[in-house]
């Protein structure tokens, strides 16, 4: 998305349903079912490689636009990363990138300057957890815990 676009929400109910109404309860209880999750982990299991990979490709680029000053786009990355990480088993990387989501969004809609230091930390976080699995799993929800709390802090300091 461009500096220039606008984020717009279309409502659930202007989307035609993929399932007809007599039989979403079906669909559901399917949907539920211990076969069809099996399912999913494994091909989710399947396709792990090519998850890290396209995670790896929106790293790149939040931190490209980042870096140029364009933090709409990245913060559109990062949404994406957020929710793509931990199908591809990167966990942490989904929990920092969320955090630096909540901040870019809080910062915006208090009218705030984010600050470059804050910035340079989640981005180096997002990027080491992805890149580093075993750092990632032994120090990732502390990185995720600590960004959060100096987030917390920066933005009351913010609201005063």
């Amino acid at each position: 998305m461009s500096k220039t676009q606008q984020a717009q929400f279309v409502p659930a109910t202007a989307y035609k349903p993929l399932v007809p109404k007599d039989q979403q309860k079906e669909a559901a209880a399917m949907l539920k079912s211990t076969e069809t999750l099996s399912k999913a982990a494994r091909v989710i299991a399947l396709k792990a490689a090519e998850l890290r990979g396209a995670v790896i490709v929106l790293i790149e680029e939040m931190e490209r636009t980042a870096r140029a000053g364009d933090l709409p786009a990245a913060f559109g990355a990062a949404h994406e990363i957020r929710g793509l990480a931990a199908l591809a088993g990167l966990t942490a990387t989904g929990r920092i990138a969320n955090g630096f989501c909540q901040y870019l969004d809080a910062v915006r809609l208090l009218h705030a300057v984010p600050e470059p230091g804050v910035i340079a930390l989640h981005l180096d976080a997002i990027v080491r957890s992805a890149r580093t699995e075993d750092d990632a799993l032994r120090y990732g929800d502390t990185v995720a815990r600590e960004l959060a709390a100096l987030v917390s802090h920066k933005l009351s300091e913010v609201k005063e």
